[in-house]
């Protein structure tokens, strides 16, 4: 419970990768993109006037562009970005075990103080035996049940994208966007931003798993271009 909390609230408390930038530098870049030419809409933040660094977006609720973005987290109430992505990973894992926990010890309390008769009576009978034996853990049980569903569900869905694709939720969902309009299927897997399993993971959690792989670091809170990637010696764009 103590893990749980803590990465809720460090996913809650830290700066998703908000861009800041002072109104003096965003007349700069407004009259710096527009003598070059390049005031290009799908690279310019209309709303923050500023010039959107790769893999941001513009969070409507938020109402600011956020460095890699990933979702706008309903149960957090805050943005996933590049600052708390992998604090939201562990505030999933450690959900989906409190729950798994509650579950078991439901199972536990209804063998032990409730005289249920599951294998004589079958299943609508058990159900009436524990409804009337405890409600309140009954409620407890199936509050239990929604949340560990919803969160494993976003913790494999999270860990895949990671782990075999190297994209976040909102430029998976981008890139099936396009593909459902385009007369050829986008393959996910083969984008600048996938490395490879091993890479993805230790780039994504900056860890070398024992000095085995050398993680990347990039700043996406301000990188404009591609970037040459040393360990794979690959283009991300």
């Amino acid at each position: 419970i103590a893990g749980f909390l803590y990465f809720f609230y460090k996913t809650w408390a830290t700066d998703p990768g908000f861009t800041k930038t002072s109104e003096e530098e965003r007349k700069t870049n407004i009259i710096t993109l527009a003598e070059t030419g390049c005031l290009d809409f799908r690279t310019f933040c209309t709303s923050c006037l500023i010039r959107k660094p790769l893999r941001s977006h513009h969070c409507h609720v938020c109402n600011s562009c956020v460095a890699r973005y990933d979702q706008h987290c309903l149960w957090t109430g805050r943005c996933i970005g590049f600052g708390n992505h992998h604090y939201y990973i562990f505030f999933l894992f450690f959900l989906s075990i409190v729950c798994d926990w509650i579950i078991y010890e439901s199972f536990i309390y209804w063998s032990n103080h409730c005289a249920t008769t599951f294998r004589e009576d079958g299943l609508w009978t058990y159900l009436n035996q524990i409804v009337a034996c405890s409600p309140w853990v009954l409620y407890i049980f199936m509050l239990a049940t929604f949340h560990f569903s919803w969160s494993t569900f976003l913790l494999l869905n999270q860990l895949f994208q990671i782990a075999f694709l190297g994209l976040t939720s909102h430029e998976r969902t981008s890139l099936l966007k396009q593909s459902r309009q385009m007369r050829q299927t986008l393959s996910l897997r083969r984008t600048p931003y996938n490395l490879g399993f091993t890479q993805n993971l230790a780039d994504f959690f900056q860890c070398g798993c024992f000095g085995l792989v050398k993680p990347g670091a990039v700043d996406w809170t301000s990188q404009y271009t591609m970037v040459f990637h040393p360990a794979k010696e690959k283009v991300l764009r």
